[in-house]
């Protein structure tokens, strides 16, 4: 029984090394279906490469888990994401650290970003 209850404890210590406190699951509660997601420091001016990547996209309805690597560290972050009609959004300065979910909502037809 001890020696299960240590396995079990280093389990969880080992999962938890590997996973980032930036790590978070995006959630698309509008009508609309993304193509490009695109997620960057704050202070870098370019954005990086599409995390939806081989025609993947976030349906509505839809989530995805959006994972960091280990080494990745900045207190702010932008997001960018384009719909299936071109329609681009921008959520500039999110903090994300400790951040479980960001739900995409769509409120009188602006798109918002509930962060919890």
């Amino acid at each position: 029984m001890k020696f299960r209850f240590f396995l079990f404890i280093l389990l969880v210590t080992v999962v938890s090394a590997f996973a980032n406190d930036l790590d978070f699951t995006l959630v698309n509660q509008t009508g609309r279906s993304f193509e490009g997601l695109y997620i960057t420091t704050s202070d870098n001016k370019d954005w990086d490469a599409n995390l939806l990547l081989d025609g993947k996209v976030l349906s509505a309805g839809g989530k995805i888990s959006v994972r960091f690597k280990n080494d990745t560290n900045s207190a702010m972050w932008d997001f960018n994401l384009v719909d299936d009609e071109g329609l681009s959004v921008t959520f500039d300065k999110v903090k994300l650290a400790g951040v479980d979910t960001v739900t995409l909502k769509d409120v009188n037809g602006t798109i918002t970003a509930e962060i919890e």
